[in-house]
């Protein structure tokens, strides 16, 4: 049987990029993590959301509590491990501390990607946020530096790959180490990296629209 905790774990940490501190009244000062960040890791890992995963049975009501108004969602997450009920809410209108009425245009959205992400959160998904981890400043510097490291990485073997791929290696090889100023792939800096990788990307892009427009002018 395997380890069930494995989700969890792949799935804890969180770029600092995506995070931001919020400062409300009356509240704690507290990391909030970018809800499209999380869709994106649930893809990731599940698939297009609504195929694999999402909130199935879904119903918005709005609720009212005196000056105040609330849409109410409730519904069933569901991803390929099992399913579970949700509910939440979020205000739609209420009175601001001057007394004027204020209505939230973007209340019915805002409480449909709060549910996914309180939903994504009971599978581990920013956990070590969701812990009170992101309060302690060495903690966020260390899994900085780690997803920088990954991602320099990534920028690495997509410049490997590509001139392992190349009909002629060693131009591009020299093409490569004279843009970044380095002896070897190895050795190239970051920054250097990041752009060179963005630059084969974007090769790789029009030589695959070249390649689809030879293919329609054939057929």
């Amino acid at each position: 049987m395997g380890d069930k905790s494995t989700l969890w774990h792949t799935v804890k940490k969180i770029d600092p990029r995506y995070t931001k501190q919020v400062t409300t009244a009356g509240r704690q000062p507290f990391t909030n993590i970018d809800a499209y960040h999380l869709i994106e890791k649930a893809t990731e890992q599940f698939g297009a959301y609504g195929g694999g995963w999402g909130i199935k049975e879904m119903s918005l009501d709005e609720v009212s509590m005196g000056d105040t108004a609330l849409i109410k969602l409730t519904g069933t997450f569901f991803y390929p491990a099992g399913a579970f009920p949700v509910v939440n809410a979020i205000k739609l209108q209420y009175k601001t501390s001057k007394g004027y009425s204020k209505i939230d245009e973007e209340a019915y959205k805002k409480v449909v990607t709060n549910t996914i992400g309180k939903a994504l959160s009971y599978l581990g998904f920013g956990a070590d946020v969701y812990m009170g981890k992101f309060e302690d400043a060495a903690y966020v510097e260390e899994v900085a530096n780690e997803f920088a490291q990954a991602e320099y990485l990534g920028y690495i073997d997509t410049i490997k790959v590509y001139i392992e791929h190349a009909n002629d290696p060693e131009k591009v090889t020299a093409w490569v180490l004279e843009r970044a100023a380095a002896e070897r792939v190895e050795t190239i800096e970051y920054h250097k990296a990041k752009e060179i990788a963005k630059l084969i990307k974007q090769k790789q892009k029009r030589q695959e629209v070249k390649h689809a427009d030879t293919q329609y002018a054939a057929g």
